[in-house]
């Protein structure tokens, strides 16, 4: 039987089972846009192409953006667009002014080279508030899940298809297969932004239910991470070229 995975960013240990551990953690894909909001996509990681991710819940998410350094997730003007709950028509990987949910992609591929949230995500009975409605925070231990689960948007995807600094967390930097499920957007001079969830997944090879979380994921870059990615992609080049 498959166990629980508890992955964090201090002193906790991480918990390892078997060579095909399921959730093996989160990645967040970070940038700052062209508007000088920062945009984080969150994945959680699994180890093949046939895995599935059925829910995240009790999520704790918080930044540092707002004022006197409070929580504050942007949100989208618009009926459709200003709750965490995604609109498959608008709540694309390219949205720069819109934070939402999602598990997966909308019919699990890219319609026309725009990666869309999966429309069928719903939100469990500890999403209060701000789901359909203006929501700048998550309610603490909030969840969202896709339903019905055996729809085609929640599969697992390279990675490769995602932009911005790779963060990792837990062992999640061994793999490069996951599921898109959150699309965070703020002030761009937030320094802070901490990630705590718990991801469930069915196994594709095994085709058992397996869970894996995260405590306190810094998905923001200190200055000198970012400088040490340039540095390392310059000396690259400069290989090539060699």
């Amino acid at each position: 039987m498959k166990r629980a995975f508890v992955f964090a960013t201090s002193a906790m240990a991480v918990v390892s089972a078997s060579a095909d551990a399921g959730v093996i953690g989160f990645a967040a894909f970070s940038r700052i846009a062209s508007n000088g909001n920062r945009v984080i996509d969150v994945v959680a990681v699994m180890q093949n192409a046939n895995d599935r991710l059925l829910n995240v819940y009790g999520a704790d998410l918080r930044n540092n953006a707002g004022a006197g350094g409070a929580s504050f997730f942007t949100q989208q003007a618009g009926a459709a667009t200003r709750g965490w709950k995604p609109d498959a028509a608008s709540s694309t990987r390219s949205s720069i002014v819109d934070s939402f949910c999602t598990i997966g992609v909308e019919g699990g591929s890219p319609y026309e080279g725009q990666y869309n949230a999966a429309g069928a995500t719903g939100a469990d009975g500890n999403f209060s508030t701000g789901w359909t409605t203006l929501g700048n925070t998550v309610p603490p231990l909030a969840g969202w899940f896709l339903s019905p689960p055996t729809l085609p948007d929640n599969r697992a995807e390279s990675l490769s298809t995602f932009t911005g600094t790779r963060l990792d967390n837990g062992g999640s930097a061994s793999s490069n297969f996951g599921i898109w499920c959150g699309h965070l957007v703020m002030n761009g001079a937030a320094t802070s932004c901490l990630w705590s969830a718990t991801a469930a997944i069915k196994d594709g090879v095994t085709m058992q239910n397996s869970t894996g979380s995260a405590v306190q994921f810094q998905m923001i870059p200190a200055p000198g991470a970012i400088a040490l990615v340039g540095v390392a992609g310059l000396a690259a080049s400069r290989r090539r070229r060699a």
